[in-house]
């Protein structure tokens, strides 16, 4: 009984049958005009008039952008005038190739900067005798001073952070208070107007301020025009600061809550710092660095008080403590690794009285300092009571002045343009 034949041989041979479709594909096409091919014509006979004037209107488009571009390179690379190789010194002018290249990109890259650095490079003016603080303390305004929330009854609304109005006018006796912020003017500036309406706050800056890095928001503290060992910025991104991080006190951020005690807690740190007068800020800042500034700050303080009510007692006599090196000023300043020859005592005011006499009285130069700030903080508050509406009366009458003045010159200006002018008012005519 004969079986199916083997098909070993046939596929060692590579050799298959083909299908039916296999098959009519690997027919030749019939060739011709009554064909479906193309036949001896070329397939740019087969291009619609349209489409080639796309075409040539896409090659024209790639020419002049290659033109552009190489004669752009050239007027970029082109030398420096005086200005620019006071600027860009390190890109000497010359016509090598390397340096065209060089002055190209450098010039290229200030174009781009124009998009990413601070509106301007100083973005703060120059201290004067009657604006001068001795430091300069940097705030943000959401999640810090004010909390955003929406709510299907209410809408958007904003929540005001306890302790807020305490925290700038009681600092802002020994600091230059400015608010640094990511939001834009536009958004921002009135709510600061509702929040500081007797202006605490010296300088406010906006989005327009900040520098975008790496695809994030940056506040660069070195375009404040102020000596960064005299200035600390509180914020509650670690991003915003990731420049001058020695300077910064993170925040954790306030989330609405109206029982929120955390701003006013800081309160002791910074008058202490104002007060000894430190000649770098950056080092204590950095010696609480992990830690939770108010807890450690009252921590350090109460170790300071003990150690000076013990050589007191030691010494039988409170004045000596005072006299001495190491006395109350010094013993405060070793707990934040600090030497009592890089401090300086805060300047005694008249009719008070000096640290000795306090030293000797059983008080601490905090306490003295703590006296004199809540004596200025009573005198500001009576002043508002008393002041403050007549104050906001007189600055919307100012604001208005101002208003109708630019007006007057805008229109004086038009009617300058078309060289139209006023009429003015004749002499009467005499009956």
């Amino acid at each position: 009984m004969q079986g199916i034949p083997s098909t070993l041989e046939y596929e060692r041979s590579g050799n298959r049958p083909k299908t039916s479709l296999e098959a009519v594909d690997d027919e030749e096409p019939a060739s011709g005009r009554g064909g479906r091919g193309k036949g001896e014509l070329p397939a740019s006979a087969y291009v619609s008039s349209s489409e080639r004037r796309r075409q040539k209107l896409a090659n024209y488009i790639y020419a002049a952008s290659g033109l552009a571009l190489v004669v752009g390179t050239i007027y970029l690379g082109r030398e420096w005038d005086e200005e620019e190789q006071r600027k860009y010194a390190d890109v000497p002018n010359g016509w090598g190739i390397s340096l065209w290249w060089a002055r190209s990109k450098a010039r290229l890259g200030q174009t781009l900067s124009y998009y990413q650095e601070p509106a301007f490079e100083k973005l703060l003016p120059d201290m004067t005798e009657t604006t001068y603080r001795p430091y300069t303390l940097v705030i943000s305004l959401e999640d810090m001073l004010v909390h955003n929330e929406w709510s299907r009854e209410h809408g958007w609304r904003v929540a005001k952070r306890p302790g807020m109005d305490y925290f700038l006018r009681y600092l802002s006796q020994y600091y230059e208070i400015v608010l640094w912020t990511t939001i834009p003017f536009g958004l921002g500036e009135p709510v600061l107007r509702k929040l500081d309406p007797y202006r605490f706050i010296m300088y406010p800056l906006w989005r327009e301020a900040t520098k975008y890095k790496d695809g994030e928001v940056v506040k660069d503290l070195s375009y404040l025009n102020r000596d960064l060992s005299k200035v600390i910025i509180l914020d509650t991104e670690p991003k915003h600061v990731r420049e001058q991080p020695n300077n910064a006190i993170i925040l954790p951020k306030w989330t609405g809550d109206p029982k929120d005690k955390e701003l006013v807690s800081l309160v002791p740190f910074l008058e202490y710092i104002a007060t000894v007068n430190y000649n770098d800020v950056r080092k204590i800042v950095q010696s609480f660095d992990g830690k939770h500034i108010p807890t450690e700050f009252a921590r350090r303080e109460a170790l300071a008080r003990a150690e000076f009510e013990k050589q007191s007692h030691e010494h039988k006599g409170k004045q000596s403590v005072a006299k001495s090196p190491g006395g109350a000023m010094g013993m405060m300043s070793s707990l934040f690794g600090m030497k009592p020859s890089k401090l300086s005592m805060m300047p005694v005011a008249d009719g008070e009285e000096s640290p000795q006499e306090a030293f000797a009285k059983g008080k601490m130069l905090q306490d003295v300092a703590r006296e004199r700030g809540r004596r200025w903080y009573e005198n500001i508050e009576k002043e508002i009571r008393e002041n403050g509406e007549k104050w906001l009366k007189e600055e919307a009458e100012m604001t208005e002045k101002l208003q109708k003045e630019a007006m007057q010159n805008m229109q004086s200006s038009f009617t300058g343009w078309f060289g139209l002018k006023k009429s003015e008012p004749g002499p009467e005519k005499s009956t």
